[in-house]
């Protein structure tokens, strides 16, 4: 037997410590991070859509109307034109019409402008019975102009119209409830959007599809619903 250490057994080295220490400190790293968390039950993740951001219009040279908006064809320097592309029912739309030219423009009664949808496969009512597709008026303005009226060159006009609930039993029940002395500014505003456009009668719903602003006869500004 000599004085010498027995050497035979597990040795811990100096390096030992710090690496085990690391270790540990990765592993918490780890599952703090969620990588190493046990798996739970499957959670549904499906969202909902989320609304498309404004798209920005091409803007010809010489437009004179309102920024951020999406003209339509010019006849004579004279724009219609909406505040998008696409919308979502129950979104509130703005359309309008602005006098680029130099020619005072004469709207004229019982409507300066229509709201159209696109449909297709309307039969012609021949013997053939053929279809055609064709623009379909589903609502104009609220109110009936006694008399023509002017858009003078530089003027804007705009409409908000708030398609939510429009011409549901609902909103046909709000409109000739119109107890007004118990309605604040807010409710005074919603209202008159919404009653902005009025439908040509009970049975026209909105639905996903292609629609426009016709003012007068030449002046049209396409858009969708989505």
């Amino acid at each position: 037997m000599t004085g010498e250490a027995d050497n035979s057994g597990p040795r811990r080295t100096k390096d030992a410590i710090p690496l085990s220490i690391a270790t540990i400190a990765v592993i918490l790293v780890l599952a703090s991070a969620g990588c190493l968390e046990p798996a739970g039950p499957v959670v549904n993740t499906t969202s909902e859509p989320t609304p498309e951001p404004c798209e920005t219009c091409t803007v010809p040279e010489g437009f004179c109307g309102p920024p951020g908006v999406c003209p339509g064809e010019p006849v004579n320097g004279v724009y219609a034109f909406t505040d998008r592309n696409v919308y979502r029912i129950g979104d509130v739309v703005e359309f309008g019409i602005v006098n680029c030219g130099n020619e005072t423009v004469m709207f004229g009664t019982p409507h300066p402008w229509w709201i159209e949808r696109w449909i297709t496969n309307v039969s012609e009512g021949t013997p053939g019975n053929d279809t055609s597709d064709t623009w379909e008026i589903i609502g104009g303005p609220n109110y009936v102009p006694t008399m023509e009226w002017p858009l003078h060159p530089g003027e804007t006009a705009i409409v908000r119209w708030n398609t939510t609930g429009w011409n549901t039993p609902e909103w046909n029940a709000a409109m000739w409830n119109r107890n007004i002395t118990t309605w604040n500014s807010t409710e005074i505003r919603v209202k008159l959007e919404r009653w902005r456009v009025h439908p040509v009668d009970d049975s026209v719903t909105l639905a996903p599809g292609t629609y426009r602003i016709r003012y007068g006869r030449n002046f049209t500004r396409k858009f969708e619903f989505a």
